[in-house]
């Protein structure tokens, strides 16, 4: 079994903030959906909004002004190959574009 990394980007705009029932709606699709991939799911969570930036030495605070978007969140899975990932993917309740990654198999 190979090892893909789920990178989940959502957008910066402030006006797409779900309401709070929408939030509600959106956290039991992602239960069902983490419950129907459980035995795929090596490990995965939320990311805070705020990081730093460390380029040429020097430390900033991010993200910025000028980013469209972020990442949100991550999942580490395991499936056959990038079609058997992409399909897990694909049942991802929408609202983010997710970039899959193949991650190499040192450990």
């Amino acid at each position: 079994m190979a090892k893909f990394l789920f990178i989940y980007r959502e957008s910066t705009d402030s006006r797409a903030k779900p309401s709070p029932e929408e939030m509600q709606a959106l956290a039991a699709a992602w239960q069902t959906w983490m419950q129907k991939f459980s035995s795929a799911i090596v490990v995965g969570d939320g990311l805070k909004r705020t990081g730093r930036l460390i380029k040429a030495g020097l430390v900033t605070d991010g993200p910025y002004v000028e980013t469209k978007e972020i990442i949100a969140s991550f999942t580490i899975i395991q499936a056959e190959n990038y079609d058997a990932a992409v399909a897990i993917a694909r049942e991802c309740p929408p609202g983010h574009v997710i970039e899959i990654r193949e991650m190499y198999g040192y450990a």
